[in-house]
Order: C-alpha cells, then sequence, then structure tokens
C-alpha cells in the first residue's frame, strides 16, 4: 500500500519557487507542474489557489513558533541556541523572500499580517536571548537589535544571485565566513574556544541545497 503524500511535502515542493516567483501571478496548472502532481491531485489535497498560500503561511507561522520554543528552552546551551538561532535567520532570509513578502502584502494581506506578527515574535524572543546571554556574561555587550538586522539584511543580500557574480564568493562560503563574523562579535573569548563548529558547514549546505 502506498504511503499517502502529506500536504506539507508538497508545500516543500513549492517553497523554493515561491521565493524567487510570485504567487499570485501562478496558475493552479503552474502549481501542479512544480509539486510534479496533477491538477485533479491537488485538488484532493488544496480546495483552491487561496488554500495552497494559506497552508505556506501556516507553515512558515508554524516555523517561527517552533522557532521561538527553541530559543527559550533554558536546558540548551547558549553556544547551541546562537548556532540554530543563525541556521533559522539563514531558512527565514531564504524562504521568506522579500518578493513572497510584497506579494502576500499586496493580495494576501490578511496572511501578511498574520506571518509579520509570528516574525515580529521571534524577534522579541531572540532580543530577549541575545540580551539574557549578555546578562550572563557569555555575550559581548551589545545592540542586540542591531545584531538581529544585520543577520537578516545581510542573509538576505548574500541570497541575491548578483551578490556572488559581484565578488566572486561562493554562496556558501559568505555564509559560512559570515557565521565566523557572528561568533566574534558575539561570544567572549573564553565561550570562543567551547563553541563546536563541527557540524555547522553540513547543515548549511543542506539549507541552500532545498533552495537551489
Amino acid at each position: 500500500m502506498r504511503k499517502a503524500v502529506s500536504v506539507e511535502t508538497y508545500v516543500e515542493k513549492i517553497k523554493p519557487v515561491i521565493r524567487k516567483t510570485k504567487f499570485s501571478q501562478l496558475k493552479v496548472d503552474d502549481l501542479a507542474k512544480y509539486m510534479d502532481i496533477s491538477k485533479v491531485t491537488l485538488y484532493k489535497h488544496f480546495s483552491s489557489k487561496d488554500d495552497i498560500i494559506e497552508q505556506v503561511v501556516d507553515y512558515y507561522i508554524d516555523y517561527s513558533k517552533k522557532a521561538d520554543i527553541v530559543v527559550k528552552d533554558d536546558s540548551v546551551s547558549f553556544l547551541d541556541r546562537f548556532q540554530l538561532t543563525f541556521l533559522q535567520s539563514l531558512m527565514c532570509a531564504a524562504y521568506i523572500s522579500d518578493l513572497f513578502l510584497q506579494d502576500l502584502k499586496e493580495f494576501y494581506p490578511h496572511h501578511f499580517e498574520n506571518l509579520s506578527v509570528a516574525l515580529q515574535n521571534r524577534n522579541k524572543s531572540l532580543q530577549t536571548f541575545f540580551e539574557s546571554g549578555m546578562e550572563q556574561q557569555i555575550f559581548n555587550r551589545l545592540n542586540a537589535v542591531m545584531f538581529m538586522v544585520q543577520d537578516d539584511a545581510v542573509l538576505r543580500r548574500f541570497i541575491e544571485p548578483s551578490f556572488s557574480i559581484q565578488y566572486d564568493i561562493t554562496l556558501k562560503q559568505a555564509i559560512m565566513d559570515f557565521y565566523y563574523m557572528k561568533q566574534y562579535q558575539l561570544l567572549k573569548p573564553e565561550y570562543l574556544k567551547m563553541i563546536d563548529d563541527s557540524d555547522m558547514e553540513r547543515k548549511i549546505v543542506h539549507i541552500l541545497q532545498a533552495i537551489s
């Protein structure tokens, strides 16, 4: 017996597409093609095109809430949470692109509002996390909001195709170097020696492969 394919599987297939193509301009036929299914099968899983965008936005809101839980989990060390927050920021910059947000705002304002609230909540949790690490003398004293804004702005710029061409650097190398820069900005010297980066490159490559 064939295992039923979940709605989430189809959402995963169109995420890389709608980060660089306006969802509002895609027809149901296009979406079915990207999901690698027939239109008939698509309608078995989604009631309409609007239902598809709702599922996508719900997926991102859910991701944001799960990221929120990780940031607040005191049983996970500050160093591990720093790494996780970096990977989450990369995911957000990669998938929740400026084009996607603009399209949502214009054609699906209700979904735009809901997603914006989830992202704002994540930012508040991140700010609290960074300030807590400073209080505990693990992180250097810096402006937590600027530190977060830097992540979003720089990672979004890296992901633009023109960046790698302009600066003759691979996307992977740019992100790895930026990650190490963030470490040096944030961590006090004694904690810099303690962080385990052995798996970061693999995780970053995994995210980049998913969007390429």
